[in-house]
């Protein structure tokens, strides 16, 4: 076991980093042929397999291969998840026997994917210093943002939503998503593209063609997927930088800055410019302002009969409707509250042990109503499905980090502010944030969190490295 453990840690040594950088640049391909595979109505896709066998990888390193100082704190908490996972299937198997364990088993390792690639990032940082580039995740975004404009130029592309026809998915299956992916690594894409541009010369002009190809990518796919997620924090980031390279011209005064203020106001220019004509524009005229001022016990009736019946009545409902303000939240967030109102029932009715453990994913003739209609807010999600216990295993520690890399940024503003990759990084962190608070699919979906570790992982090393700078001096 001692010889094996040696030559897997000297593999690791060698090739760990590479090994990582080709998993990250090859998720648009892994999510592509996931697309195929339920198009095709396969049961099991390429993404499920790949990033189940990741995740399994990376437990059995952390736990097994994996050798540091300080490794008894990542395993404390390795273990309380894999206590609690094991506390939920047994609640599982109280309510509704063997079976609804299994019905559950798929939506449970989707969702716990996170914390345990989490773990593993953390144990190779500190036993070799590695960790996932700004390059890989920076090349997956233009790979995302390259595929929706090739497939919407061969009119190859897929709907973002069926049922209106609005939007360009790409050769992607869920464009809610896809969307928050290129919301977290089309920044890191732009910075790259901002960063290149002082090698420019006569004999690279070819890296000037790369810059106005992912410039022009990522603008059309801010508006053009339809989800108002990606448009907003693309903007935002533009505008952002715009004003980051604004500053530094102001005080350098040279010609290559020049060029990155204009390459930052060229995309803010084209994401602005291409609103006018997108999908997204479409879309909102359409089909969200006509139902925005629809009342929440009302819209209901234009679900699937499903829905309808399992939202009617519920306490959540009745709230939502006898409150304006809460009424007003619930149409901003797109009637993720109203949806969310079945599965919350549940949890209400429920006894001490659905409380802290949690009431699942799927159905049984145990609960009152269906609950395996999606909660699209990723806190909230696993406060229902898994309870006061797995909240505070997996969210009380996301949101301490969360609130550690703010108060890590007021403590040496001067020295965070004078990195353009370390403002990407902790605008990328906190987008990540917002969107598992506001839209979901950031932290319980293996595509989205992969990149939400990655930039959160990131942040965290570059802050600690900062921080041993001594104070004046910049990284």
């Amino acid at each position: 076991m001692s010889s094996v453990r040696a030559r897997i840690q000297e593999f690791s040594r060698d090739r760990l980093m590479l090994v990582l950088a080709v998993y990250i640049i090859c998720q648009p391909l892994l999510d592509i042929l996931t697309a195929q595979g339920v198009k095709a109505g396969h049961p099991i896709t390429a993404g499920v397999v790949v990033r189940a066998l990741f995740m399994a990888a990376a437990f059995l390193y952390a736990v097994f291969i994996s050798q540091f100082e300080g490794k008894r704190l990542p395993m404390i908490y390795t273990g309380l998840l894999v206590g609690y996972l094991a506390l939920f299937m047994l609640h599982m198997l109280t309510v509704g026997g063997i079976s609804l364990c299994f019905a559950n088993l798929a939506e449970v390792v989707k969702t716990f994917f996170a914390p345990f690639v989490l773990i593993f990032l953390y144990c190779i940082y500190k036993q070799y210093g590695f960790f996932i580039t700004t390059q890989s995740i920076g090349a997956a975004g233009a790979i995302y943002c390259s595929v929706i404009l090739v497939a919407y130029l061969t009119n190859t592309s897929s709907a973002s939503y069926v049922n209106s026809g609005h939007g360009y998915n790409g050769w992607f299956y869920a464009a809610n998503e896809i969307g928050c992916i290129i919301a977290l690594t089309a920044p890191f894409t732009v910075y790259h593209c901002i960063k290149m541009i002082p090698t420019l010369t006569k004999k690279t002009w070819w890296k000037g063609l790369v810059i106005v190809w992912c410039l022009v990518c990522s603008a059309f796919s801010a508006n053009f997927i339809g989800t108002k997620v990606v448009f907003g924090f693309s903007l935002v980031y533009a505008l952002a930088g715009l004003v980051w390279t604004l500053f530094r011209l102001y005080r350098e005064r040279r010609l290559p800055v020049l060029a990155q203020v204009g390459a930052f106001l060229l995309l803010a220019v084209l994401i602005m410019g291409f609103y006018q004509y997108s999908a997204l524009k479409q879309y909102k005229e359409d089909t969200s302002d006509p139902l925005i001022d629809i009342p929440s016990d009302e819209i209901i009736h234009y679900w699937p009969g499903e829905i309808e019946q399992a939202s009617e009545g519920t306490w959540l409902l009745e709230f939502i409707t006898e409150h304006k303000a809460v009424q007003k939240l619930d149409q901003v967030l797109s009637r993720r509250l109203t949806s969310a109102s079945p599965s919350v029932e549940v949890f209400l009715e429920g006894g001490a042990a659905a409380k802290l453990v949690g009431v699942g994913y799927a159905n049984t003739k145990a609960y009152s109503r269906q609950i395996n209609f999606m909660i699209e807010m990723d806190p909230p999600a696993i406060l229902i499905r898994h309870g006061i216990v797995g909240f505070a295993l997996y969210c009380v520690p996301y949101f301490a980090f969360i609130f550690y890399a703010i108060i890590q940024f007021f403590k040496r503003p001067l020295i965070r502010l004078s990195s353009l990759s370390y403002c990407t990084l902790l605008y990328c962190t906190l987008a990540g944030f917002a969107i598992a608070m506001a839209a979901g699919h950031a932290l319980v979906s293996p595509a989205v969190s992969t990149f939400v570790l990655a930039t959160g992982m990131l942040l965290w090393v570059r802050t600690q490295e900062q921080n041993m700078l001594p104070k004046g001096q910049r990284l």
